[in-house]
């Protein structure tokens, strides 16, 4: 799929509104050749970010910038919920792209990221627990919510993720997930 840089995220059902970054193909280039180049500052807070990959994809997706004899493989999606209160979604292959292909992501969105700090619980978060906890939800986004809680270190979501581990259709597929998203939580709490 090749979206068009911080427009609306469509590629799946997501319950919050995120915008597109690193969605390349084809028939818009390797985008961002207006913006500045990134700095190996950026790429690390990038690499840093990119911690948890969520929305992964039975089958894989081909760099159509790399030769087809060698080209580079992902599925999944990152997403970045920046202090800002912005939400985006990139491909995996995100990193590959800025490393290999000289992808240059939207200053807006690089500039999002030097906001440093722990994310506060705000209506994002708070949609997530939310989604978590109500068994009449969706199952694909209760599952994304086990992973995208795990964003911001605060009680409330540890709290929501041992809940979830009690509910026995969630722990019985993604309990692994749920114990990940806990301890990531719970590690960062400490610090």
């Amino acid at each position: 799929m090749e979206y068009l840089d911080l427009s609306p995220y469509e590629y799946a059902r997501f319950p919050l509104a995120l915008r597109c970054i690193g969605w390349l193909g084809r028939e818009h280039g390797v985008q961002g050749s207006g913006e500045p180049p990134v700095t190996a500052a950026e790429l690390t807070r990038l690499k840093t970010a990119s911690q948890r990959l969520g929305s992964v994809m039975l089958g894989v997706h081909e760099c159509e910038f790399c030769p087809e004899e060698s080209a580079y493989q992902g599925t999944g999606e990152f997403r970045y919920y920046l202090r800002n209160g912005e939400s985006y979604s990139a491909p995996m292959m995100v990193l590959h792209y800025v490393e290999a292909h000289a992808y240059r992501p939207p200053l807006v969105f690089r500039e999002g990221l030097t906001e440093t700090g722990d994310l506060p619980w705000d209506v994002r978060a708070q949609r997530l627990s939310d989604i978590l906890l109500d068994a009449s939800e969706g199952f694909d986004f209760r599952c994304q919510a086990v992973i995208d809680l795990a964003n911001w270190p605060d009680a409330r979501a540890v709290d929501a993720l041992d809940r979830a581990a009690a509910a026995e259709e969630l722990a019985d597929i993604v309990g692994e997930e749920i114990h990940r998203s806990r301890e990531l939580v719970i590690s960062r709490l400490k610090r």
